[in-house]
């Protein structure tokens, strides 16, 4: 009897322990799995932003200023005609660079590990407002939108035109891998706090990178890729912390 009272005791120790190691490898394995869903859509928020037409803007002593009776140059949709940068302004890439935000902006956008401070964000996709900074895509989320989830929206050149607020504001921005983070700022000094999650490029007509994702507290950078011939769209996803 002792022999066999030894044997039972045995078999429900070995027991415990194979339960004990099942629900440990069983934990490791949930936390290892990725909590969230993929950044797919199918059902987009709205339009790709394009710029049909795209307009050199009016020389004045002061870049922002515009004549509504001023000749304009149409240039073609890839922004081939765009005019390269120098060396020299290149090298202003790597700097801080600060801005001032015009009376119609909606709220700032800063990426400090690319220099820029303080963008201006336009509610609009015209090439006026594009001049002045970055655009935000209408009828995609804000960062204060009432919804479960959001994806603010944000676009702007890799080149632009010098003297504007648009000239190579986004030309550093296949430099976010991972990890950056990014603050957008409303006009009563609101602050919304990001990182970088993604980078990945999409055809012009890929439209689903528009789209909210069940869950997520989103913001979305675009421009133009690669250089010279713009073909395709640079994207950075990054997510409110």
């Amino acid at each position: 009897m002792a022999m066999t009272l030894a044997l039972a005791l045995a078999g429900v120790a070995a027991f415990i322990a194979f339960t004990e190691e099942s629900q440990q490898a069983v934990a490791a394995r949930s936390s290892a799995e990725p909590t969230h869903e993929p950044l797919v859509r199918s059902e987009p928020d709205a339009d790709p932003w394009v710029e049909p037409e795209v307009t050199s803007p009016v020389t004045s002593p002061e870049p922002e200023s515009h004549s509504e009776d001023a000749p304009e140059r149409t240039l073609p949709l890839d922004e081939n005609n765009y005019p390269l940068p120098t060396d020299e302004q290149l090298q202003t890439t790597n700097h801080q660079r600060h801005y001032h935000l015009p009376p119609g902006a909606i709220m700032s956008l800063t990426i400090d590990s690319l220099g820029l401070n303080n963008v201006p964000v336009l509610n609009s996709v015209t090439t006026r407002a594009l001049d002045k900074g970055v655009v935000h895509l209408p009828d995609t989320s804000l960062p204060w939108s009432d919804t479960p989830e959001r994806n603010v929206y944000l676009a702007g050149h890799r080149l632009g035109w010098p003297g504007t607020g648009s000239h190579l504001v986004f030309y550093r921005l296949n430099q976010l891998s991972g990890g950056e983070k990014i603050t957008l700022r409303d006009r009563e000094g609101n602050r919304y706090e990001y990182t970088v999650i993604d980078r990945f490029t999409v055809a012009p007509e890929e439209n689903w990178v528009t789209g909210r994702v069940r869950g997520r507290d989103l913001l979305t950078l675009q421009t133009c890729t690669p250089i010279p011939t713009f073909d395709r769209r640079l994207i950075v996803r990054a997510e409110r912390i």
